[in-house]
């Protein structure tokens, strides 16, 4: 049986010295939730290491059929996303 949506607030600073706190929250969440939106809008820093983890979790809920959707990304996230890449990898929607 499919869940409901899974919804998970981005705080306004997401980079490594959270990461692994960040990557333990990803992996408790249920994979089958379609989609999985991550609520982006506060986000006023975002490194490199934080945009590769969300591109690995992407991937890894694509295998599951599920999909990432990053809801409302603030101008700053979608700066850091486009300059490393991964504008085009992404989904967003906006709130």
């Amino acid at each position: 049986m499919e869940q409901s949506p899974i919804t998970m607030e981005l705080g306004e600073k997401i980079d490594i010295t959270a990461i692994a706190r960040l990557k333990t929250t990803l992996a408790q969440l249920p994979i089958n939730a379609e989609p999985q939106l991550l609520d982006a809008r506060h986000v006023t820093h975002i490194d490199s290491a934080s945009c590769q983890l969300f591109y690995a979790y992407a991937q890894h809920l694509a295998i599951h059929n599920t999909t990432l959707v990053f809801l409302s990304p603030s101008d700053k996230f979608m700066a850091v996303v486009k300059a490393l890449g991964f504008e085009t990898d992404f989904n967003y929607a906006s709130m």
